[in-house]
Formats: structure tokens, C-alpha cells, sequence
């Protein structure tokens, strides 16, 4: 009895080692699908224990490659970092995780903030909930609705043509930084400082000043899709009207059916 017992344990133990070595193959596999199937992001992580009030320098943190997809909400990606160097922990952050934006206090001029060649804007932005979410750090499109005037000329040689006016929205600026927020609840909407090239900057100060509503869409960080502002087309009452086209119109019973 004592023997067999020996005899089974070289088994036991080939059966764990198998067990193990087939784990660990798996995991292998699985980390090779995600490297070819989905994008990997580089987001900061604390280099060692950060306390509260420690001010960031280029040793405070590093950088951790993940799936898209498991990118927190509020991380801060490595192409950001010259945002947070020289401001001030808001809360301690232990080593080996994520900073968000939350953790970190205000400690920079706007000026700095600004883009090299860019100029910063204040922008009111009209957009629900979202304009309620957005903060420092986040990219927007920007998508405007306004009256757009077209002349249309008459058939009848020496008489004026009449001004025809449709309601439009397109894309304005499909990928726009904002530096700075500061709500502004009783009009309605918020007050967003964003980096612009000048003729950007120019155009969209000029659009806010003929009563164009604009209206932010959130991007995903360091989303390089859909950059073409004309992806997205344009939208009007044709747009709508197509929408009935070849659609059969739905009756409303006079008595509602019972199940």
C-alpha cells in the first residue's frame, strides 16, 4: 500500500506540471491575440509612492502598455505628460498605478498649456450631459447647426433670384484639446478654453459670434480615425425626408392589442 502511494506521487506531481504548462500556454496565446487584434495604448503609472503635494518631474511616473479597452476612463496617456510635469499631487498614488487628472492639483499657467503654434479660445459649448463630463485633457469634435442662405437664381432674365434658407449641421473641427473649463450653469451651458491653430482659433470665435450652436462630441484619447471634417457629411430636412423613403407608414390601432 505504502509503495503504491509513492508510485502515485511522480504522477500527481506530472499532472500539475501538464496543468501548469498548458495555463501557461493559454496565457500566451491569449496575450498574442490581444497584441494582433487590439490596439496597445502607453498610459502613466506612478514610478514609485507619491505622496500628496509632491510636485511631478519625469521620475515620478512611467509609462504601461494596455489594451485600448482597459484604459481607465480618466488615465492619462504618455503623449500628455507635458500637461502634468510641475503641477502638485491632489492625492498620494501608490507605485505601479494609474494617475488620473483627478490626482493632480492645478499648478501651471494656462499659457503653458497652450500648444506650440496654437492659440487658446474660450468657447461656449452647448451639448446636455457631456458638456457636464468634460475636463482639462479631453479631445472634442466640434459639430455646428445654423441657417445657412442660398440664392437661387430665377428662370426670367433680369429678375432676381429668391434667398432660400435651410437649417444644417456638420462638423466644424473634428479634433479640438481642451486646456481649461468653467462652468456656466445658468445660461445653459459651459465655458470651454481649447488650443487651436490661429485660423482655427479665428474661424471658430467668428462661427460663436454669428449665433452658430456648437456642440462638443467626445473622442477617444489619441483616436486618429475621422479626422476628414467631411466624414461625417451634413445633415438637413432632406436628410429626413430620405429617411420615409420606402418606409410603410405604421397605423396606430383604435384599440390597443392584448396580450
Amino acid at each position: 500500500m505504502t509503495g503504491s502511494k509513492k508510485n502515485m506521487i511522480p504522477l500527481i506531481l506530472a499532472v500539475v506540471l501538464a496543468l501548469a504548462a498548458v495555463l501557461a500556454v493559454n496565457r500566451l496565446i491569449n496575450q498574442k491575440k490581444i497584441m494582433a487584434g487590439e490596439e496597445m495604448v502607453e498610459v502613466v503609472v506612478a514610478n514609485h509612492n507619491l505622496k500628496a503635494n509632491e510636485k511631478i518631474d519625469t521620475n515620478s511616473f512611467t509609462g504601461k502598455m494596455i489594451p485600448r479597452s482597459a484604459a481607465p476612463l480618466k488615465a492619462i496617456y504618455m503623449n500628455q505628460t507635458s500637461m502634468i510635469l510641475e503641477q502638485k499631487m491632489r492625492n498620494p498614488v501608490a507605485e505601479g498605478d494609474y494617475i488620473f487628472l483627478d490626482d493632480i492639483g492645478v499648478g501651471r499657467g494656462l499659457s503653458d498649456m497652450v500648444g506650440d503654434g496654437e492659440w487658446a479660445v474660450s468657447i461656449s459649448l452647448n451639448g446636455g450631459a457631456i458638456t457636464k463630463q468634460l475636463r482639462a485633457g479631453d479631445e472634442i469634435a466640434i459639430v455646428g447647426t445654423f441657417m445657412l442662405k442660398e440664392e437661387q437664381r430665377s428662370a426670367v432674365l433680369g429678375q432676381d433670384g429668391k434667398e432660400l434658407r435651410r437649417k444644417i449641421t456638420t462638423v466644424i473641427l473634428p479634433q479640438v484639446r481642451i486646456i481649461a473649463v468653467d462652468g456656466n450653469k445658468q445660461q445653459g451651458g459651459d465655458e470651454f478654453v481649447l488650443s487651436l491653430p490661429p485660423k482655427q482659433a479665428q474661424m471658430l470665435l467668428a462661427a460663436q459670434a454669428q449665433g452658430v450652436e456648437l456642440a462638443p462630441a467626445l473622442r477617444r484619447p489619441n483616436d486618429e480615425s475621422n479626422l476628414n471634417r467631411t466624414t461625417a457629411g451634413l445633415v438637413d430636412m432632406k436628410t429626413f425626408y430620405d429617411l420615409a423613403v420606402g418606409v410603410e407608414r405604421t397605423k396606430i390601432p383604435a384599440i390597443p392589442t392584448k396580450k
